[in-house]
């Protein structure tokens, strides 16, 4: 049974570059260089540089329950010999680490990969998934006639054949990039559909970076598009450690500390800001 837990600290690890995708809004132009972004082509965390950043954590973990958002490119592009991202998300899981990921869902398009994946994490995992799946206008990954993504169809139809023991290890949130276009939105029926399921999804405005800034005409300026939650109490939101990219932890632009050394950023359960 998944234990519930909460991460109280969120670290964002970034795995690759490669992406198959060529998304117009895309914010890290992964197809080409980018002046917005230091991850380049040939970028690619290896297994060792992702159990280091496991151990950092665990060095300092104390009372906090971190969490780790696995982000690319795409990561389920990533592989290592015979590894791949299932066994990053594992190793993470092992490390008593909560792994949540961002996908476009390209490869859940596959029903046996879809299949052996979230069954493999639910019968080797101890904590719960987090399956983000980017579904929206910029993406060529659903069908707005038919109000229906092969990926996600592919995901409700192995997590309704889970026991419930099973499907407890799991949950799937779509996440929508929208614009000025009341078209950008996901067709409510489509999003009935999945929730049933209990796959849930929210909206977020597409960002003015990368190869997004040719689309300025399309950044949503007026409330009217959004529907913005209230502010989070406070203790609600994880503390944001920072991002792992290759041999550095960094905030922003700046690197903050080499991988191996995170504990030197905290004094006890205290995170230097």
């Amino acid at each position: 049974m998944a234990n519930m837990v909460h991460p109280t600290k969120i670290l964002g690890v970034t795995l690759l570059h490669k992406c198959n995708f060529h998304c117009a809004h895309c914010g890290y132009l992964y197809t080409a260089g980018s002046d917005d972004h230091d991850i380049k082509p040939g970028y690619r965390l290896t297994m060792e540089q992702i159990q280091k950043v496991i151990a950092d954590c665990n060095s300092i973990k104390g009372e906090d329950q971190f969490g780790f958002i696995v982000n690319g490119g795409e990561p389920t592009l990533w592989e290592e010999g015979d590894l791949k991202l299932i066994d990053v998300l594992l190793a993470i899981d092992k490390g008593g680490i909560i792994p949540n990921y961002n996908t476009n869902g390209s490869y859940f398009s596959n029903y046996d990969q879809c299949h052996d994946f979230f069954h493999r994490y639910s019968e080797e995992g101890n904590l719960p998934l987090m399956t983000f799946v980017s579904i929206d206008k910029f993406h060529d990954n659903y069908d707005r006639e038919k109000g229906r993504a092969v990926s996600l169809d592919n995901i409700k139809k192995v997590l309704d054949e889970m026991p419930e023991e099973k499907r407890a290890m799991h949950r799937v949130h779509i996440i929508t990039i929208v614009s000025k276009d009341p078209d950008s939105f996901l067709p409510d029926e489509m999003k009935e559909y999945y929730a049933a399921s209990g796959i849930t999804q929210g909206d977020f405005p597409m960002q003015p970076i990368g190869k997004a800034k040719e689309l300025m005409d399309e950044m949503p300026e007026s409330p009217d598009f959004l529907k913005k939650p209230p502010p989070p109490k406070e203790g609600e939101v994880p503390m944001m450690v920072g991002t792992l990219m290759g041999e550095y932890y960094r905030r922003g632009d700046d690197n903050i500390i080499k991988l191996g050394h995170l504990k030197d950023l905290f004094s006890g359960d205290a995170a230097v800001q």
